[in-house]
């Protein structure tokens, strides 16, 4: 038996566009099995139901049990640990800085909203599967801009910057704080659907380049990351970007 995390395997079969009903037909269980999943009311599932599930949704086993605080994608929210951070820190979806008790560690935060991180994941992979394209393509702009990315110690991860940088495109936390004045910190709800709904429009915006159909200005495209980056993104407190 293995952890099954009832609010993730939610969120990711309704990121799919389907229903729990559907789902579980899908995967040939019946559907109280999954409905008490989903419910909360049941904590651990058989480890073949959970890789089923992660199949289906196409997501990380682990992440849907909540043994893993954060998708691939996301890892870039923690600080690297040479940056010497006594006890660790990590980094809260409103890229905050926040020191856990000393007995603690990095897998008992309270983790980002499912919703969010799906949003966020879909879109960072959509991004980087089509600038890798490039790249592979032989399109020196693609690879210039990369490089423009990897400065400081971002040096031998400007993939991870590039991603990062695009989460916080889709957070609504950064977009309060650009436009109102003392932002309420974090709105949960509201941030779970902005990000949604930002990707959405984001994906939307960039399908003929994902598509191959339309290149990408990447002039523009990285002077926006640098922007999230060095301007609007720019974290307050020690630690930064």
């Amino acid at each position: 038996m293995v952890a099954i995390d009832g609010v993730r395997v939610r969120a990711a079969i309704e990121w799919k566009g389907m229903s729990v009903n559907g789902a579980a037909g899908r995967i040939d269980v019946s559907q109280q099995t999954l409905d008490s999943i989903v419910r909360g009311k049941t904590k651990r599932c058989y480890k073949g139901l959970r890789e089923s599930l992660a199949r289906l949704v196409e997501l990380p086993a682990a992440w849907l049990g909540g043994e893993t605080d954060l998708l691939p994608s996301l890892t870039t929210w923690l600080p690297y640990p040479e940056l010497g951070y006594q006890p660790p820190l990590w980094v809260d979806e409103n890229m905050r800085i926040i020191r856990p008790p000393a007995d603690s560690d990095l897998t008992r935060r309270t983790t980002l909203p499912p919703r969010y991180q799906l949003a966020a994941n879909e879109i960072c992979q959509q991004i980087a599967k089509a600038w890798k394209r490039d790249i592979e393509h032989g399109n020196r702009e693609a690879k210039a801009a990369l490089s423009h990315l990897a400065e400081g110690r971002w040096n031998k991860n400007p993939w991870e910057r590039a991603m990062m940088l695009v989460t916080r495109l889709i957070s609504g936390f950064w977009w309060r704080r650009l436009f109102l004045k003392s932002p309420a910190s974090a709105e949960a709800d509201a941030d779970d659907e902005f990000a949604a709904a930002a990707a959405s429009a984001l994906a939307a915006t960039l399908r003929p380049w994902f598509a191959g159909k339309r290149g990408l200005s990447y002039n523009s495209f990285v002077a926006t990351l640098q922007w999230a980056s060095s301007g609007f993104g720019k974290h307050p407190s020690s630690g930064g970007t």
